[in-house]
């Protein structure tokens, strides 16, 4: 019986596919107060560690299109969120990965 034991790899889920992946092929986003509204808008979160609940999307254009379409970050922030701004956001916080738009 081999006694080593494999690293654990914390996974998440894309609110765009569905797909489950390692947390660090995937880009967390976090919801916050609007700037001069009740609202409440999606942020990109590049350390992480942001307060509050936090989804999760592959850096891909096709993935973001499904969270828009599919209601995926209504489902996963329990409530409706401004994402307007999202895909810019994304842009500019992962220019170096595959971000495609």
């Amino acid at each position: 019986m081999n006694t080593r034991s494999v690293p654990h790899v914390p996974e998440r889920t894309c609110v765009g596919c569905r797909q489950v992946a390692p947390r660090e092929q995937l880009v967390r986003l976090v919801r916050e107060p609007a700037p001069g509204s009740s609202a409440l808008r999606v942020r990109a979160d590049p350390s992480g560690s942001a307060a509050g609940r936090g989804a999760w999307l592959h850096p891909d254009a096709a993935c973001l299109d499904l969270a828009l379409r599919r209601g995926g970050f209504a489902r996963s922030f329990r409530g409706a969120v401004d994402t307007g701004h999202v895909a810019r956001d994304l842009e500019n916080f992962e220019p170096a990965r595959t971000w495609n738009r």
